[in-house]
């Protein structure tokens, strides 16, 4: 009788496990996709797909070749009202109008979590004046400044050894190898930012900077310099640093 009494408490300790993980409700993302010299179209699915199944999520996703009609989108307003946060996976480095990317950057400013991914690294910032001294709003915001790329080929992830506990980087094997890669160069990490890896592709003079996280204002940012490449995109170390992320930047456990 004892066994059956057990047995039941534990039964309705998971049902009641169960239910509360129903009635969490998912979080609410929009990714913000498309531009020049990646596989967009099946990104965009690797990446939501991978985040739900780690962090429930559900998404809206904005996918937009052209880059003047992606600028329409967001120059519209409230475009990020309603989302817990952005992912910014998309290549668009010919804009040129600091107004708009300001209007952008003042969103995760006032507290919206973000994250972005490879050649966002590379949106927003080339052809934007400044005044001297003066940091342009784009990479403000990321807490680096990257440009240019090395050749393709597989890259080591090492984490940084003070920052090897970090929520995002802590359960990832050290050292994992990308199947495939484009190792970005990152010029400048500003001041505030933590470096969570590098990366080393065996052809670089010294590794470069491929994950990091900086607070914006009242916002949490996530930014790597992985994922030129679908089957990059796809291992379970990337999706696992991007569900990772997600957590951290909205401060779920």
């Amino acid at each position: 009788m004892k066994k059956i009494i057990l047995l039941s408490c534990l039964i309705g300790a998971f049902s009641l496990h169960g239910k509360h993980h129903e009635d969490t409700p998912p979080l609410k993302a929009f990714m913000v996709t498309g531009g020049c010299c990646h596989d967009y179209p099946n990104q965009k699915n690797i990446i939501s797909e991978g985040i739900r199944e780690r962090v429930p999520t559900k998404w809206d996703i904005f996918f937009e070749m052209d880059e003047k009609k992606s600028k329409a989108k967001l120059s519209q307003s409230g475009w990020a009202d309603g989302y817990d946060y952005i992912v910014y996976n998309h290549c668009f480095a010919h804009e040129k109008d600091p107004d708009f990317v300001k209007s952008i950057t003042d969103i995760h400013k006032a507290g919206k979590p973000a994250i972005a991914l490879h050649c966002a690294m590379h949106s927003y910032h080339w052809n934007i004046p400044v005044k001297d001294g003066e940091k342009k709003a784009w990479t403000d915001m990321l807490g680096a400044s990257s440009k240019g790329h090395g050749p393709k080929a597989a890259i080591t992830v090492n984490k940084v050894k003070k920052n090897a506990n970090h929520p995002i980087i802590k359960d990832l094997p050290d050292g994992w190898l990308t199947p495939e890669g484009e190792l970005y160069n990152v010029q400048e990490i500003y001041k505030g930012t933590t470096v969570l890896a590098y990366g080393d592709n065996g052809r670089c003079d010294f590794p470069q900077a491929v994950a990091w996280v900086n607070t914006h204002g009242k916002g949490r940012i996530f930014s790597t310099t992985i994922g030129h490449h679908n089957s990059t995109m796809s291992t379970q170390e990337y999706l696992d640093m991007l569900g990772n992320a997600v957590r951290w930047i909205t401060q779920k456990k």
